[in-house]
């Protein structure tokens, strides 16, 4: 039997995307449950992910909270973004400088999250998906910074399927609840880390050279992922030079790096390993530890900051005057594309997933008809 993969990346709020494009594929399929084995989310891609996870025996459900959650959505539903709380963070960081604090490192206060996770999802029927196989491996990636690690936290429904632990990866059989997703989801900066275990852990999308170790190691034979970047141009016009480049660009710029460009990197070498397999005789195959793994990866047709920048002022009026000092308003969508959960942009991006992915309808059939 032909065992799928689903890989969920993260970016922020350009996480609607994906909800537009899974919407697609629910209409596409036609299907009551949901049509992968394994689902691995990192960053926002684990808050689609878990509600997925909850609802696995129930495909079409899941699509409708998906579509609620980011047709609706507000910044305040992620993080404290009035004018008091966000004054408060910024002289909390402030006196950190001077007086030693607890709590610091962190603009935002995710607390509105934790909410909307344990009020909308129901943790307890992930692990009854699994026991009915209706799911068979749901992975989510964290990143530890006592341990300078990623590890993958997962449920699987093999009680003997062993551990990795490579010196940069681990892999932790867990009962995944709220704070995994948090913790997978703290974008560094900006929201706080989470403790689990008494470590501390954050966006699982920092250092993760390997974003598909984990569908690959589940031994699947298909992986489609959703990624939030559109494909890179290699023609584009020469740009004009500056006299100076925000701090908020270059902030966009490492977070890109950080978070989105490894996932190509990946999904690259996956490709360059299945064309060797197919080089190898049929005896060495049989000896290779190497499986054909194909991928089919679904992005965006549009540029982010393009879309953006329109819904600039969709933005709380204090963060988005922190952001202006910063320089965000000058060619900076890549940061704020990260932070914007209005409903104003996210509806635009679930359209475009939506679009994006309908489009290529017969790719879609195609990966599920083998």
């Amino acid at each position: 039997m032909v065992q799928r993969a689903l890989y969920l990346a993260g970016g922020g709020a350009r996480g609607a995307y994906q909800a537009g494009a899974l919407k697609a594929i629910g209409q596409i399929l036609q299907v009551n449950t949901l049509p992968f084995e394994v689902l691995s989310g990192v960053s926002v891609g684990s808050i689609n992910a878990v509600v997925l996870a909850e609802n696995a025996h129930d495909f079409p459900n899941a699509l409708e909270k998906l579509e609620s959650l980011w047709g609706e959505i507000h910044c305040q539903q992620i993080y404290k973004a009035s004018n008091y709380e966000l004054s408060k963070s910024v002289l909390r960081n402030l006196t950190t400088l001077i007086i030693k604090q607890r709590q610091a490192g962190h603009l935002l206060d995710t607390s509105p999250l934790r909410q909307l996770l344990e009020e909308n999802v129901d943790f307890s029927l992930i692990a009854q998906n699994i026991n009915e196989g209706h799911l068979k491996v749901f992975e989510v990636i964290s990143t530890c910074y006592e341990k300078h690690q990623t590890v993958s936290f997962y449920a699987h429904h093999q009680p003997e399927f062993i551990d990795w632990n490579y010196s940069r990866h681990s892999s932790q059989r867990t009962t995944i609840q709220t704070d995994h997703i948090l913790a997978s989801s703290a974008l560094p900066l900006f929201f706080p880390t989470v403790a689990i275990d008494g470590f501390h852990y954050g966006d699982g999308s920092m250092g993760l050279v390997a974003p598909l170790r984990g569908p690959i190691r589940f031994n699947v034979d298909k992986i489609m992922i959703l990624g939030t970047r559109e494909l890179p141009e290699f023609n584009i016009p020469e740009p004009e030079p500056s006299q100076e480049i925000p701090f908020a660009h270059v902030l966009g710029n490492m977070l890109n790096g950080l978070f989105l460009d490894n996932l190509d990197r990946d999904i690259e070498m996956v490709n360059r390993m299945n064309d060797i397999s197919t080089l190898l005789s049929i005896w060495k195959k049989h000896r290779s530890p190497w499986r054909p793994i194909s991928t089919l990866h679904l992005r965006p047709s549009r540029n982010m900051i393009s879309v953006v920048e329109k819904h600039y002022t969709a933005m709380p009026a204090l963060l988005r005057y922190l952001l202006n000092i910063l320089g965000a308003k000058n060619k900076s969508g890549d940061l704020l594309s990260f932070l914007l959960f209005e409903k104003e942009f996210t509806r635009e991006l679930f359209d475009l997933g939506y679009q994006d992915t309908i489009a290529v309808a017969k790719q879609i059939e195609a990966f599920f008809k083998y």
